[in-house]
């Protein structure tokens, strides 16, 4: 008897080491909107782009840049680096506004934003009545050349 629980804890020990752990790697690119820069039609809802490049296991680089169409085309951008834990980025801005707080929600197919603050007519520094939310859809997970949001300069 001994010997058979002595050969399931070493069978379970080795099964434990040998899983392999599924690892995240959120580099891509992701959109929101069908927004096309070619097109000279008036753009009536959100769109907007993320690039992302994974650092380590648990940083990366991102540029944001949200914008809320026609007829006044405000927006908001940042460019920054995130901690990411369990597939969750938090982006803050306390210069701006201390009540900022913008998650980035991970999956396979995308990235689920979310802005919290006080006030969403001035939130995160954006401009008036800009509001980081919606679902992003990932549209390569090649490297990105991280960009400028709102220049374009290759960063």
């Amino acid at each position: 008897m001994k010997r058979l629980v002595y050969f399931v804890l070493i069978f379970t020990l080795i099964q434990c080491k040998t899983s392999e752990v599924e690892k995240f790697d959120a580099t891509g690119t992701y959109k929101l909107g069908n927004y096309n820069p070619e097109s000279a039609e008036e753009i009536r809802e959100y769109f907007g782009e993320i690039q992302v490049k994974q650092i380590d296991s648990n940083k990366i680089a991102m540029t944001f840049m949200i914008n809320k169409g026609a007829p006044g085309y405000n927006s908001g951008s940042f460019i920054d680096t995130l901690i990411v834990e369990n597939k969750v980025a938090i982006y803050r801005t306390p210069q701006f506004d201390e009540s900022c707080k913008i998650t980035f929600a991970f999956d396979r197919e995308g990235v689920r934003v979310n802005e919290e603050t006080e006030d969403f007519n001035s939130g995160c520094g954006f401009g008036h009545a800009v509001v980081a939310k919606g679902y992003f859809r990932k549209i390569s997970s090649d490297t990105p050349v991280l960009r400028n949001p709102m220049t374009g300069e290759e960063l």
